[in-house]
């Protein structure tokens, strides 16, 4: 044996009492009266494993117990037994409590309270008719629960305990969460939402302004396929499905998402749900396919799916998609605002995606009916007069808008009302109120500037297309100006200047030259410059 290649050793007395420790230069130490005194040791320099030291205090201070480790983060016993189903004593006499005491302040209005951060701290812990010794300790940013229980008879000490494992058992089934959650996936781990769920609860169909054969054949696909594994297995075919809703942000893809998502947990027998909102690593893929196929069969969501699938777990992704291991189950729902940017193994694979939805910017019929249900939200606001000849007028103003937009627009015209009134309000009067009634279809003075919400709503309308990237909206110059009444409708006159002004005009009129309306003399005007691109 070459002895200068050898690698140094340490002797390391066999016959060295178990209150004795050996340190890492071969220098005994000498374990304190309580675990205590050893922690605080552990954090004074002489060791880097904090963890290995506290196991090694405890063993020489419980010579007869099993020592069994878990973080809170997994098994909680403290708030087990919080709940009411074991029993938790601080232990004030014999072990040292290092704990940091604080105050924890109130929010919109409620009280603050006193606090306490406890680092290190030891319990006798009580469940069911067995005995154990609990101590929680931080070791930096993390914490630790060391469990301890004596052994039984037949049970060596470095066994895991039986007993402990039921305890753990007991308490992972306490901890689960029922169906109403939806598991989220964000960066590095699961959580159950019962918030997403509160969400997924709230949305409907009746909420999504979509075709309505869109609509059906959305609703089909999803309830077909779990409805549909006798049909696969007969086939001979992987029960698997995915499907890509693309299409500008803003229009739809993701409330559709929810919609689903809502005829799924209200299912007879509950989907599960598993939304993903970010994977940073291959790590992360894995994590996300294997609860899928723990849960299947069960919906899993990709939004944003060309910030999950990068360069660098392009090829994971793909193997765990369609690879080796079976997805029986699973359906994947993806979206992305940039189909043209996804990796055609993506886009283009019919066995991880088969079908391809797009959600293009709302035509005016669609925005006639998200007006129209912003009209019906608004129903029982008496101080808002809302007629109904007002949501074509506002859909024309609103070309190339999409939902998200319709929203912001509506949302800032209500805060703008809502602002003036507080600051103008007299009281008796009504700021939103005409001089003159109308009925429920806007009779009356035809003149649309007499209601309030019309002239808010075209202000901020021209406030946000401002705020909108032009250079992608294909526009065209309208046709000369004729100086004649449009031969194909009598209420649209085009003058001299090429101003067209309608009289009560129908949706598919204004759909023809309805580009950023403004009133004038009891006519709409409009603006001559632009057409959609949708008009030839």
């Amino acid at each position: 044996m070459d002895r200068a290649n050898c690698e140094p050793f340490t002797l390391i007395d066999t016959e060295a009492t178990p209150s004795d420790a050996v340190g890492e230069h071969g220098e005994h130490i000498e374990h304190g009266e309580h675990v205590g005194d050893d922690y605080n040791q552990a954090f004074s320099g002489r060791s880097f494993d904090t963890d290995l030291k506290t196991r090694v205090a405890l063993r020489s201070h419980y010579p007869n117990h099993t020592i069994t480790v878990v973080p809170p983060s997994v098994i909680n016993l403290l708030a087990f037994a919080f709940d009411g189903n074991a029993r938790a004593v601080l232990d004030t006499d014999t072990e040292e409590i290092i704990r940091y005491r604080g105050y924890f302040q109130g929010f919109r209005g409620t009280p603050g309270s006193l606090a306490t951060s406890t680092r290190f701290a030891k319990y006798f812990y009580t469940w069911l008719t067995e005995e154990y010794i609990l101590y929680n300790v931080t070791i930096g940013y993390y914490t630790f629960q060391y469990i301890l229980h004596e052994a039984a008879e037949g049970e060596k000490v470095t066994d895991q305990s039986k007993v402990t494992d039921a305890l753990i058992k007991a308490i992972g089934e306490w901890s689960t969460p029922d169906e109403k959650y939806v598991y989220v996936f964000d960066s590095y781990s699961w959580r159950a939402s019962r918030a997403l769920y509160d969400e997924v609860q709230r949305s409907s169909w009746k909420d999504v302004i979509l075709d309505e054969k869109m609509k059906d054949a959305l609703t089909d696909i999803v309830r077909k396929f779990y409805d549909s594994k006798d049909v696969y297995d007969d086939l001979g075919v992987p029960w698997k499905r995915g499907v890509i809703f693309h299409g500008p942000a803003g229009n739809g893809k993701t409330i559709s998402i929810k919609a689903i998502m809502n005829n799924l947990v209200n299912r007879k027998v509950p989907i599960p749900l598993l939304y993903v909102k970010s994977a940073q690593n291959t790590y992360a893929i894995r994590s996300i396919f294997s609860a899928a196929r723990a849960f299947a069969p069960c919906l899993l969501i990709l939004e944003d799916i060309d910030t999950i699938v990068t360069p660098s777990t392009r090829s994971y992704f793909f193997n765990e998609a369609d690879g080796l291991e079976r997805n029986d189950g699973i359906m994947m729902i993806a979206s992305t605002n940039h189909l043209d940017q996804l990796d055609p193994g993506l886009s283009k694979r019919p066995s991880r995606f088969d079908r391809k939805y797009l959600f293009p910017l709302p035509a005016l019929p669609e925005r006639v009916l998200y007006c129209s249900y912003w009209r019906t939200k608004l129903a029982s606001k008496t101080s808002i007069k809302f007629p109904k000849r007002l949501c074509a007028a506002m859909a024309a103003i609103m070309y190339d808008f999409s939902f998200a937009y319709m929203k912001e627009a509506f949302v800032a015209t209500l805060l703008v009302i809502a602002g003036n009134r507080s600051e103008k309000a007299v009281p008796g009067s009504d700021a939103g109120a005409l001089d003159h009634p109308v009925d429920d279809n806007g009779g009356g003075d035809d003149d649309l500037d007499d209601f309030e919400i019309w002239r808010e709503m075209k202000k901020q309308v021209l406030i946000l297309r401002e705020d909108m990237d032009s250079s992608k909206v294909e526009v065209k110059k309208l046709p000369p100006p004729s100086n004649e009444r449009d031969p194909d409708d009598p209420s649209v006159i085009i003058d001299a200047k090429g101003t067209v002004t309608l009289k009560h005009p129908s949706i598919e009129k204004l759909e023809r030259v309805g580009k950023m309306a403004v009133k004038r003399k009891g006519g709409m005007q409009l603006l001559p410059e632009f057409v959609p691109d949708r008009v030839a």
